[in-house]
């Protein structure tokens, strides 16, 4: 093939990962539909986006202070983190993080190890005497480990914490990392009414009336933080007319078929799949590195979402993606190969963002306010200035314009929500949120 037939069949090939002005529209009112299906008590457990109460319904000030614990808990690693607030947006943070041994299969194992780490971490801060009230924040789905999901959280922690004589702290409350990311933005900032996390999981929350949401009532303020569960939508095939060969592809090897396709278009891990996979489509057409294969390049994983972000977002993008591919084994390539791949991989993330600016829309118009901000957080999101300004332009071009917006910065730093949460609860004397809806 010439040059231009190259570049005409690499267009054929990224053409399908394009969601048009008319099709963002579409996707923006079938989440619509969906949240209010999750909002509908007779609906609700059918519903792609459960949009789950949290029970929160007071707004950070920005002044809270005290000492706190957070643990943040993922399928691998747990953090467990000290925050001392300070009042005037200020705090002290000293973290760990611990890999979850391999020989741990039982929860009472997964909460002994944690609270044998908290116990630690307390205690080489000197603060083992003080009755620190402690978050435990789940990534969501609750916990991707089979030994622990579906199980009461809470009830076998505070097990944990009584089988280790001396504990001062105290479980005070259970949150959702997309709850802890709301937090940290309307601490600093404020007008805050929807957090969006899109990294190696998807979710996102928003601040709901709570005559809208059928299933709680009786409560003591008009409005609540909802948990949207938006991974999940398209499981029901709303976005199937979105899918691409590459798409297929992973699916048939998903241990989750069938579920949580918006998080597979939008999120970290699959953008980079994705990106390889054309990758090696474009090879073996000729199209990149004369039709070169390299057996690194074949090895799940063997790109990385920050390879992605380097790409995008380094001045001399060139040489940093020579340096990524060097470590693949693929030597010397050309300029036109790495602009190739950038392409691929530019193409790739805007299809993320349009995704992503649709379910902001959505959300912006199930609220129904004429000026609000988005508290963006993740692997993804903090892609800047690329993808904020990917998700701005999506935005623009499907928004009604008696809306205003402002997109910012949530940096939740792994769980500095959870202590405004805790700190927020001591004050309301409030039960924000149980383990069921996180």
């Amino acid at each position: 093939m010439s040059a231009s037939e190259e570049e005409t069949r690499l267009n054929e090939i990224l053409t399908p990962f394009e969601i048009t002005k008319e099709e963002m529209f579409k996707i923006k009112d079938l989440i619509l539909k969906e949240l209010k299906l999750g909002l509908n008590a007779d609906t609700h457990s059918t519903a792609n986006t459960k949009c789950y109460p949290t029970y929160i319904q007071t707004y950070p000030s920005g002044c809270e202070h005290g000492m706190f614990l957070v643990t943040t808990i993922y399928s691998v690693k747990v953090h467990v983190l000290f925050f001392h607030l300070k009042g005037e947006n200020d705090y002290r943070l000293e973290e760990e993080s611990f890999d979850i041994p391999e020989s741990i299969n039982q929860g009472v194992e997964l909460f002994d190890f944690i609270v044998e780490k908290l116990h630690k971490h307390v205690k080489n801060l000197q603060l083992e005497r003080e009755p620190l009230p402690l978050t435990l924040i789940l990534p969501y789905p609750l916990l991707q480990i089979n030994f622990v999901e579906n199980k009461d959280v809470g009830q076998m922690m505070r097990e944990s914490m009584r089988r280790l004589p001396n504990i001062k702290f105290e479980l005070t409350a259970i949150i959702n990392d997309v709850t802890s990311a709301f937090m940290s933005a309307a601490w600093r900032h404020k007008n805050v009414r929807i957090s969006f996390i899109v990294g190696t999981a998807t979710n996102a929350g928003y601040w709901e009336k709570v005559s809208n949401i059928e299933s709680v009532t009786h409560r003591p303020k008009p409005e609540m933080f909802v948990n949207t569960d938006i991974a999940e939508f398209g499981s029901s095939g709303q976005l199937e007319f979105l899918a691409t060969e590459f798409d297929e592809a992973l699916e048939k090897i998903s241990p989750t078929k069938g579920q949580n396709i918006f998080e597979k278009m939008a999120s970290a891990w699959y953008m980079s799949e994705l990106s390889r996979s054309v990758i090696i489509k474009c090879i073996s057409e000729n199209i990149l590195f004369g039709g070169e294969s390299h057996v690194q390049l074949n090895r799940q994983d063997a790109l990385k979402f920050a390879n992605i972000q380097g790409t995008l977002v380094e001045s001399d993008r060139f040489h940093y993606m020579a340096l990524v591919l060097d470590k693949l084994g693929i030597n010397l390539p050309s300029e036109t190969d790495c602009a190739r791949i950038h392409q691929i991989m530019e193409k790739i993330v805007m299809r993320s963002a349009s995704l992503v600016a649709a379910a902001i829309v959505a959300l912006i118009e199930q609220i129904d306010e004429p000026d609000i901000k988005i508290g963006l957080d993740g692997e993804v999101c903090n892609t800047r200035p690329i993808y904020h300004n990917m998700i701005r332009s999506k935005i623009d071009s499907i928004l009604n314009p008696k809306y205003k917006y402002e997109l910012v910065e949530a940096n939740d730093e792994h769980g500095r929500g959870g202590a405004i949460t805790a700190s927020l609860i001591l004050q309301e004397d409030y039960i924000y949120e149980n383990l069921n809806t996180a």
